[in-house]
């Protein structure tokens, strides 16, 4: 498998005999979904016995990892169970193959579905408690809205994660597992970025393609108004700044609407019981609409010689003056095979143009090469 470097772990033990019989393997994360690796694997048939098929390790929840070494730094890129078996047989034994499909923890939290009450609880309690329930550790992010019982009781009707992810949308978070650690928080626009990405660079370029939109449709000044029963008053929220760093000079909300219209979105069929969480669901609304501007792309991965990460910063330029600056990694996809390693992945940024001190020195916009 010359090219690739990659491990594969069963039941935390190394199976260098499917790393052998790789044919291709892919892993992707998503900042919304669970990670998932898919491993096809060459079959040949002895003695009536086909490899791998009937492995003591190829089992329904088996744990399964995921590494890749570049630079000599190694990278975790999935951890999770294996949740699919797809035995491929076709008349021509060489091209008969074994698919094995993974997902992280969340598969275990997707399992069941509950009706559970949880008074006198702010999401955040909730999200320990749940993480805490299949021993992950938890790094949550403290909201500090108390449901409490004499009010309101919020009530679970569906699978663990589903309903940690509902709660995670409103606040405007993300959740998600990775490794043995569940995540309930904003997105991490504040650490130290990864190594940047350049198209079109000279020397530094290390992306095969890039491609873009920016959307004027986006952004929107988020309205919410509600009847408090108790008090017996409309209640009415703003939100038209976002809480969110801004990844550029030039923000979303920036843009003039021809006419002096305004972009305006009302919030429809979201009930909230004080105040003060209307405004964090508006707050997380407004912090969606402004994202800007989407990027996608494929990585040289030996050029670029590290494993890109979901969920993190990354520059990217020689792509034009409002193309070119920070980017948050939203998914990436590595792809294996007896070709090498490929990265293909997407990104999105809340704002236009580059800031001084997104890149080092040598320039944002390109070389001529």
């Amino acid at each position: 498998m010359p090219g690739i470097e990659a491990t594969i772990k069963v039941n935390d033990e190394d199976a260098l005999d499917m790393l052998g019989a790789l044919i291709e393997m892919e892993i992707e994360d998503d900042h919304r979904m669970a990670s998932v690796v898919r491993i096809k694997l060459a079959m040949t048939l002895a003695n009536g016995t086909w490899r791998f098929l009937d492995d003591e390790r190829v089992k329904l929840w088996s744990t399964l990892a995921v590494s890749t070494i570049l630079a000599d730094s190694e990278t975790e890129l999935f951890k999770g169970y294996i949740t699919q078996i797809r035995p491929h047989l076709v008349v021509d034994s060489s091209d008969c193959c074994l698919e094995i499909i993974g997902m992280d923890a969340t598969s275990l939290m997707s399992v069941e579905e509950k009706i559970k009450d949880w008074p006198d609880k702010t999401d955040s309690d909730i999200a320990r408690a749940i993480f805490q329930d299949y021993e992950l550790e938890a790094e949550v992010e403290d909201v500090d809205i108390t449901h409490e019982e004499v009010v309101s009781t919020i009530i679970q009707r569906e699978t663990d994660i589903n309903f940690l992810k509902k709660l995670a949308r409103r606040n405007g978070f993300e959740c998600f597992v990775k490794g043995d650690t569940g995540y309930f928080r904003s997105p991490s626009l504040d650490e130290d970025p990864q190594a940047a990405l350049a198209a079109n660079f000279g020397a530094d370029t290390n992306l095969l393609s890039f491609h873009a939109r920016m959307n004027a449709l986006s952004t929107a000044r988020v309205v919410m108004h509600q009847i408090d029963h108790i008090g017996k008053e409309v209640l009415a929220v703003t939100s038209d700044v976002g809480e969110q760093r801004q990844l550029g000079a030039e923000a979303a909300i920036s843009t003039t609407v021809p006419g002096g219209r305004e972009s305006r979105l009302f919030v429809k069929h979201a009930v909230a019981t004080t105040q003060a969480e209307m405004e964090r669901l508006t707050r997380a609304l407004y912090n969606e609409s402004e994202w800007l501007i989407e990027g996608r792309g494929e990585v040289h991965t030996m050029r670029y010689g590290a494993a890109l990460q979901t969920r993190m910063l990354v520059p990217v330029k020689g792509v034009g003056e409002s193309f070119s600056g920070l980017y948050y990694v939203t998914n990436v996809k590595h792809k294996f095979t007896g070709g090498g390693y490929a990265q293909h992945f997407a990104a999105r940024r809340n704002a236009a143009k580059a800031e001084e001190g997104d890149f080092e020195a040598g320039g944002l916009f390109g070389v001529s090469i």
